[in-house]
C-alpha cells in the first residue's frame, strides 16, 4: 500500500539561500517491510529527487521510482503546484 503521509511547500530565503521546493513524503506498506520516501520537487534547480529508508539503510532513488511514487499518490491526493515543466 502506498500512502501519502504528508507534503510541504517550502518557499524563503535560509541562511542567505533561496529556496523554493515542495517535498512529499511516502510510505510503501508491504506484507513484511515498510519502506519511507522523501521526494522533493525543487522548482529553482528544477529537478525532482528522492531518497528512501528501508530495511535500516537510506539511498537515493532514481527519477523514473520518483515519478512513479507521485504518480501513485496523485491518484487520490492533489500535487501542491504544477510540476509538468519540470518533468519535460
Amino acid at each position: 500500500m502506498i500512502t501519502l503521509v504528508s507534503s510541504e511547500q517550502i518557499k524563503c530565503n535560509y541562511e542567505g539561500e533561496k529556496l523554493n521546493f515542495d517535498r512529499y513524503n511516502i510510505e510503501v506498506k508491504g506484507q513484511l517491510s515498510t519502506k519511507d520516501y522523501s521526494i522533493v520537487v525543487d522548482f529553482l534547480k528544477k529537478e525532482i529527487t528522492g531518497d528512501c529508508v528501508a530495511y535500516g539503510s537510506w539511498f537515493d532513488i532514481e527519477l523514473n521510482d520518483c515519478l512513479a511514487l507521485l504518480k501513485s499518490v496523485f491518484k487520490t491526493n492533489k500535487p501542491i503546484r504544477d510540476f509538468k515543466l519540470i518533468i519535460n
